[in-house]
């Protein structure tokens, strides 16, 4: 391995000697990229918030393929009059729904002036398919209307609120229609062991149209989203509108995502720019770090461009981490030449950059290594958004280095020497005290490591997972109000289904004795499947959910079983009544109101549920048990013909599984990094001494979230893997200065004091850069990304405060007890 540094650093050397064409080249390259940055894109839909090859999720998309999905929206509306029941109400809901329905994208919109009214006047069963009217019909009652509707149990909480002042329209939204059949044509051929050339390109051809196709998708529906928040935003002030549902909430998430790019974006560079003029008080240090930091993003964003990857709300944070990992280059090169200067004040420009650029080659590329191992890790996970992270930050890191290493000395060579700063040889006081610290005070400093360790451990048995989407945005953001807004007066929020399975449906012959039967046209044979025991069934497990306070609406064919008892006598429907009452519904009531929640061709019967966000937080792993505990302990089912699933199941899975995965995730992280600390430092004891400090951060972070409530969501449950990868690298950098004060001599205390004074500078310029940047996140509106600047921001200070306190004094412990041999020859 030495050797093989040596080579590449002479090769570099050389290169440095032709700065001219190390500049020509970066700009012919940001000339290719540019137009492939253009290409540079967002995914806002629901898959990112799910796990890829999650059994759960191809149940999920089959119930859908038969129910229908989650792709539909909430549209509240609450006019200023005391009842929603008047003429000139009902006709401006009417020219709403019109609007409405005429947006592209919109497939069809549900309101109130669909719902049947079988009391308007009472309809008898034998004349419902003719006689039954809706609130668009001429010469209904419309105070009976009220009472019929608001009393429903079916359209209580569904189309309207429980004190009748609030109606919500549905508004679902068309999907592509050929992405299911080139996902199942693309499905088959993958799970062939051996493709031919032919189906090999025609793979390649389904996946280009997949993704164009997907990407169309989006476009459209984010295009159609805008222009009912217009429609929204036109209505009068005096009227209330929220909006709400799966669609939204996936495209505020990576809105609020770019908003935040753009906006704090530039105020980061901003602050990053004044704390590196305070810090070096030379015009030089800062340009230079921005321009490097400007054009490896530049660039990262053209190669995701021209691979056509598009990030989401997780993968999306790899700007903030290459501007951090960018950003840390450039300090430990400024410090180093800064180092250097104030060592031969009167060396060369030339020779300064040189020795520079090559004395920082080495501890460079291991940081940057050991950063591609620890995020690396990341790309082996079943949730795409986070395996896309991890190879992309990867990829990120490479451009960084190698940006650095080009661009960085590049320019830096054309510039003259200058003046030396005023701030050469200042020395901050925080690394000073640090290092008399962790020398006179060494057993103090290594006994409050150990309690910092014991506490995190309790810390980290209070971490919870973050799964509730209202959770995700500031109360004062419309998608919260919305969501809230629903939750309180409407029934809960999120979509959940449960799904018993019967036996399908068989073709029957009619009873030939049955009168009524054989004068009712069988248009609907699948009638005789439901029966009044999978009625009972659901309105057994009806009667459960509604007993809990987590769940809000509730609707099953029991719902509607609990209407038609009002045609007859108030009694429960047998078989006969049943059969009757399906018979004698017309098409267009069977299409809206059983259809969505009974499946006879598949055996399968739906109960739609939402659930509360608003109220205390709950477990979804302990709602989905107690269900489906119930389903098999006091219905008698056999568990394979009960499921939970819905978006809110398959959030939650993604999470666990990330969750789950942590632990081995870590230990790869721990494991490759010690075993590249072993290569770089030949030594297996400072390569451990040098992870612990890291591993300490790191779990001191999370028992900072478990004790003080940051869950666990799909931003922050990488937070580990990340501090360990950036953590690493100061250890790493001062692992290095420190073996080189060893075989000048010096003995180790002399050794810790003086990496202090030359990487120690460098970690805390640092860490102070990116602390004040990143804080200015906690001010997003998402508060994933409020937790993530917040916890970056902690995580640098502990890894400063390890790398330059625990780490030194376990050097000067271990070295004391007995090391002597092993450092010294190392």
């Amino acid at each position: 391995m030495r050797l093989v540094i040596d080579f590449m650093s002479n090769r570099y050397r050389e290169c440095l000697n032709y700065p001219a064409a190390i500049l020509l080249m970066v700009f012919m390259l940001c000339v290719l990229a540019f137009p492939y940055t253009r290409q540079f894109s967002f995914d806002a839909s629901a898959d990112t918030l799910v796990a890829e090859g999650d059994p759960d999720l191809a149940y999920y998309q089959e119930i859908a393929g038969t129910f229908g999905g989650d792709e539909f929206l909430f549209f509240t509306y609450e006019p200023n009059a005391a009842s929603i029941f008047n003429q000139t109400t009902l006709d401006n809901i009417q020219a709403l729904v019109s609007r409405l329905e005429a947006v592209p994208g919109v497939r069809s919109v549900t309101s109130i002036l669909d719902a049947p009214l079988l009391k308007n006047p009472p309809v008898p069963l034998a004349e419902l398919s003719a006689n039954y009217k809706t609130l668009r019909s001429p010469g209904v009652d419309l105070a009976l209307a009220q009472e019929e509707i608001s009393e429903s149990p079916f359209f209580r909480e569904l189309l309207i609120s429980p004190n009748g002042k609030i109606t919500v329209m549905r508004i679902d939204l068309e999907l592509n229609p050929g992405l299911p059949a080139l996902d199942e044509e693309l499905d088959s051929l993958l799970q062939l062991d051996n493709l031919s050339p032919a189906a090999a390109s025609r793979v390649d051809d389904l996946q280009d149209r997949l993704r164009d196709a997907h990407a169309d998708q989006l476009q459209a529906r984010d295009s159609t989203l805008e222009e009912i928040r217009q429609i929204k935003n036109s209505l009068d002030s005096q009227i209330t509108t929220h909006l709400g549902g799966v669609p939204l909430i996936a495209s505020d998430m990576i809105g609020y995502v770019q908003q935040d790019i753009a906006v704090f974006g530039s105020v980061v560079l901003g602050l990053i720019a004044l704390m590196l003029f305070l810090i070096f008080r030379r015009l030089r240090w800062v340009v230079l770090p921005l321009i490097t930091t400007a054009v490896a993003i530049y660039f990262t964003i053209g190669i995701l461009g021209y691979l056509h990857q598009p990030t989401t709300v997780i993968s999306s944070n790899f700007i903030s981490l290459l501007m951090i990992i960018t950003i840390s280059f450039s300090i430990h090169l400024i410090s180093k030449y800064r180092e250097l200067r104030a060592k031969t004040p009167d060396e060369r420009h030339t020779k300064l950059v040189f020795d520079t650029m090559t004395q920082k080659l080495k501890p460079c590329l291991f940081t940057a290594i050991t950063t591609i191992f620890a995020f690396g890790s990341l790309a082996t996970s079943d949730i795409v958004p986070v395996r896309d992270f991890g190879w992309i930050m990867c990829i990120s890191i490479v451009i960084s280095f190698l940006v650095t290493y080009s661009l960085f000395a590049g320019i830096l060579l054309f510039l003259p020497k200058g003046d030396p700063s005023v701030t050469l040889h200042y020395q901050p006081p925080l690394t000073k005290l640090l290092s008399q610290i962790s020398i006179n005070q060494t057993k103090l400093v290594l006994g409050l490591a150990v309690i910092s360790a014991v506490i995190a451990a309790f810390g980290i048995n209070r971490l919870s997972l973050g799964n509730r989407f209202i959770d995700y945005f500031r109360s004062g953001t419309e998608v919260h109000q919305g969501l809230a807004y629903i939750d309180t007066h409407l029934g809960g929020t999120i979509p959940m289904d449960i799904i018993l399975e019967f036996p399908r449906f068989e073709a029957q012959a009619l009873d030939a004795d049955d009168d009524f039967f054989t004068e009712v046209e069988d248009d609907f044979p699948q009638r005789y499947w439901f029966t009044p025991d999978k009625i009972a069934y659901l309105a057994r497990m009806e009667q459960f959910l509604t007993e809990k306070p987590e769940i809000g609406k509730v609707i099953s064919l029991a719902t509607l079983e609990q209407i038609g008892r009002e045609f007859n006598a108030g009694k429960v429907l047998g078989s006969v009544e049943l059969v009757a009452a399906l018979g004698a519904a017309p098409a267009e009531i069977r299409k809206e109101l059983i259809a969505p929640y009974a499946s006879p061709e598949h055996g399968l019967m739906r109960i739609s549920v939402r659930l509360h966000e608003t109220g205390p937080a709950f477990s979804h792993d302990e709602l989905i048990g107690s269900i489906e505990n119930f389903a098999v302990q006091e219905l008698g089912l056999a568990p394979d013909r009960i499921h939970v699933t819905g978006m809110a199941v398959l959030f939650n899975g993604m999470l666990k599984n990330l969750y789950d995965s942590q632990q081995s995730t870590l230990i790869f992280v721990i494991t490759a990094t010690f075993l590249l600390f072993v290569v770089l430092l030949r030594s297996p004891l400072l390569a451990l001494l040098g992870l612990l400090p890291n591993i300490l951060a790191a779990a001191t972070v999370l028992g900072f979230m478990g004790f003080v409530g940051i869950p666990l969501d799909m931003m922050t449950i990488t937070i580990a893997a990340i501090i360990i990868g950036i953590g690493v690298d100061d250890a790493i950098h001062y692992l290095h200065q420190f073996k080189e004060e060893l075989d000048k001599g010096s003995n180790v205390r002399v050794a810790v004091e003086n990496s202090h004074k030359g990487v120690g500078d460098a970690i805390y310029y640092t860490s102070a850069t990116v602390v004040i940047g990143f804080s200015v996140l906690g001010f997003s509106n998402f508060i994933p990304t409020v937790y993530f600047g917040i916890l970056t921001a902690l995580a640098m200070v502990l890894a400063l405060t390890a790398n330059l306190s625990v780490l030194p004094a376990l050097l000067i412990y271990f070295y004391r007890k007995g090391s002597t041999n092993e450092l010294a020859t190392s």
